[in-house]
């Protein structure tokens, strides 16, 4: 798996999410997306979006406990002063994330647990729990390829 770092500055990515785990994820993470896609909440996110492109975000970020998540479908947005009904709006800061690309049909459990596991540490970085956010993005839309992003720490300051 090849990786490339880049430096992202501050965004937001406003949408909706659901509590999960990562035995349940499968499930749960597929109900959220058929709720979003079937309903009228993808219009309402395109309607404060930053463009009207195809992309989405799979936001995710640990509960306290880390065995569960929430995990949001959404887009990124500009400032936004009201937010969608029943939707969240999420500041992620600034960071230097680890990105690697991933085939549509490449299982997206094993594209993280691989990323996370292997091709970071291999290339001397850790994730950066204290940052709090991870995403996938999917630049065509959710049926197409993604990207797995994940802030990064150089693993001897790990935080």
């Amino acid at each position: 798996m090849q990786i490339h770092f880049v430096d992202k500055a501050d965004f937001q990515i406003c949408g909706y999410s659901i509590e999960t785990s990562l035995g349940e994820s499968g499930k749960d993470v597929a109900a959220l997306y058929n709720d979003y896609f079937n309903t009228e909440k993808a219009m309402l996110i395109d309607s404060v979006a930053k463009t009207k492109a195809a992309d989405y975000y799979g936001l995710m970020w640990y509960l306290e406990s880390h065995e569960r998540y929430r995990y949001l479908v959404g887009k990124e947005t500009v400032n936004l002063s009201v937010i969608p009904a029943e939707a969240e709006l999420k500041k992620i800061p600034a960071a230097l994330y680890a990105v690697a690309s991933f085939d549509k049909d490449f299982d997206g459990v094993k594209a993280w647990t691989d990323f996370f596991f292997e091709a970071i540490p291999e290339a001397g970085y850790a994730p950066d729990y204290a940052h709090g956010f991870f995403f996938e993005y999917y630049p065509d839309g959710v049926n197409g390829n993604y990207e797995l992003w994940t802030p990064v720490v150089k693993a001897d300051v790990e935080k």
